[in-house]
C-alpha cells in the first residue's frame, strides 16, 4: 500500500473516531434525560411574582404550545405522568442603546422564571431550575407602537423560555 493511501485511511479512521465521540446527538433522542417514561404531561398555570399582568398566562400557553408541537408529547389537563409548574419571578426592561441626542433607541426586556417538573405517581422532582431570557426591542415616541414592540418582545422571550424548558425536560445537561 502506498504511504498516501495509508495516511488517508488513518486520517479517516481518526476523524470517524473523533466524530463518534463528540457527544452530539439528534434533538429528540433521549440519553437518560428526564423524558424517559413521561409521555403525558400536565402544565399548571404559572404564578406571577412580577409587576407585569398576564405574563404568567402567556408563558404557560407558550410552554403548552411548545410541548404539543413536539413529537411524542401529549399535554393533558390532569392525570399526566409528569406535572410542570412554576412562577414568573421577575420582568424588567432596561435601556441598552441611545441615539446621538442621548435619547433611548432600544430597550431590553428580561423575564426570569422558575420551573419544577415532577412525576405525578411518586412526587419526585425530575427537574427544577430557574431560567431567564432577554429580547431587545426598539424605542418609539408613539406609546402605542412602543407597547406593541414590548409585547412582541415578551412573546419572543416566552418562546425562548418554553424551548429551553423543553430542552431541559428531554436532555440530560
Amino acid at each position: 500500500m502506498p504511504p498516501v493511501k495509508g495516511l488517508t485511511l488513518t486520517l479517516m479512521a481518526m476523524a470517524a473516531f473523533l466524530i463518534s465521540g463528540c457527544g452530539y446527538h439528534a434533538l429528540g433522542t433521549v440519553r437518560g434525560g428526564t423524558d424517559a417514561g413521561g409521555g403525558t404531561i400536565e402544565v399548571s398555570i404559572f404564578a406571577n411574582r412580577s409587576y407585569r399582568p398576564n405574563i404568567e398566562a402567556l408563558l404557560t400557553d407558550t410552554i403548552v404550545d411548545e410541548l404539543v408541537s413536539r413529537q411524542g408529547k401529549r399535554v393533558v389537563e390532569s392525570g399526566g405522568e409528569l406535572h410542570l409548574s412554576g412562577a414568573v419571578l421577575s420582568y424588567g426592561t432596561t435601556a441598552v442603546s441611545y441615539t446621538a441626542a442621548d435619547a433611548v433607541k432600544e430597550y431590553r426586556a428580561t423575564i426570569t422564571a422558575e420551573m419544577t417538573l415532577r412525576r405525578n405517581d411518586t412526587g419526585r422532582v425530575v427537574w427544577k431550575g430557574t431560567l431567564a431570557a432577554t429580547q431587545d426591542y426598539p424605542a418609539n415616541d408613539d406609546l402605542v407602537l412602543q407597547q406593541n414592540s414590548e409585547d412582541a418582545a415578551i412573546r419572543v422571550i416566552c418562546r425562548k423560555l418554553a424551548r429551553e424548558a423543553y430542552l431541559h425536560h428531554v436532555e440530560d445537561f
